[in-house]
């Protein structure tokens, strides 16, 4: 029962304002977007770093740390959006009290306002150049086979008919477009295709095809974090009440004692 109390006395507050809602297509998205391609560049930088160290041996450790690299780049986004969220709402807070005072509101910072639907179309327009990508990847993706560079020279020596059957293995190969977008696409899904490595090339093809599929998941983060704007917001002014309403609690009990000791101080005289 205690516990109970406790918990529901800890809670905090939740106190939502009215504020203006935006534009969802607004100019500052694209801006936006672009810090999310600039999170994607870090993204890769640290698979290449981070990712080639992690021990391939384990089955348990490959899943358990790409996940977590997976993790830490949604938690990075969601981050990010939920601060532009708080923000935004802010903004919207402020409009709407001009407004309500008759002040002129100027159409482009309301436009600026929190809308629900701006993290998503960030998050779209972020992503657009690496889906595309992605789509490129998993359409020229091939199921990979490992070429022989030289045979032993005891089999060459065998003459025409034991070469032509393994003349295949040892065609060079060239480095084409497929090859680049495969180079690109696994390093957008690296976390993924470590995984993919450990069940064999089956298991990697599938990856690569759905490359645009799994490119998305930590960009998810931005948008899931900036609808948390308005409840953040909330928070920062329940806060504020909460801080106000202790503030004078203290001063009743202060006041009290005050008055306390003057009646005792009163009585002795």
């Amino acid at each position: 029962m205690l516990n109970g109390a406790k918990k529901k006395k800890d809670k905090r507050e939740l106190v939502y304002k009215p504020y203006l809602k935006g534009d969802w297509k607004e100019d500052s998205v694209f801006r936006q977007a672009l810090k999310i391609v600039g999170y994607y560049a870090i993204f890769v930088f640290v698979f290449v770093v981070i990712g080639g160290m992690i021990p391939s041996g384990s089955t348990f450790v490959t899943w358990l740390l790409n996940l977590v690299l997976v993790a830490f780049c949604c938690a990075l986004l969601y981050l990010n959006g939920a601060r532009e969220g708080e923000s935004q709402v802010a903004l919207g807070e402020i409009a709407y009290t001009r407004q309500e005072n008759g002040k002129t509101v100027d159409p482009q910072e309301k436009a600026r306002c929190f809308h629900p639907l701006k993290g998503w179309f960030t998050m779209l327009c972020g992503v657009a150049v690496v889906i595309a990508l992605a789509v490129a990847h998993a359409l020229l993706a091939r199921k990979q086979v490992y070429a022989l560079q030289s045979l032993p020279e005891w089999v060459t020596d065998q003459g025409g008919d034991v070469m032509k059957p393994l003349a295949y293995y040892q065609q060079g190969g060239s480095f084409g477009a497929a090859d680049i977008f495969r180079v690109i696409g696994r390093l957008l899904i690296f976390p993924f295709a470590q995984i993919a490595r450990l069940y064999g090339t089956d298991a990697l093809l599938t990856v690569d095809r759905l490359s645009p599929l799994l490119v998305c998941i930590p960009a998810l983060g931005y948008p899931l974090g900036y609808l948390t704007g308005p409840r953040s917001r909330a928070m920062v002014h329940g806060d504020i009440k909460t801080s106000r309403k202790n503030y004078q609690r203290r001063q009743r009990k202060a006041l009290k004692a005050r008055r306390q000791r003057t009646e005792k101080k009163n009585e002795l005289i």
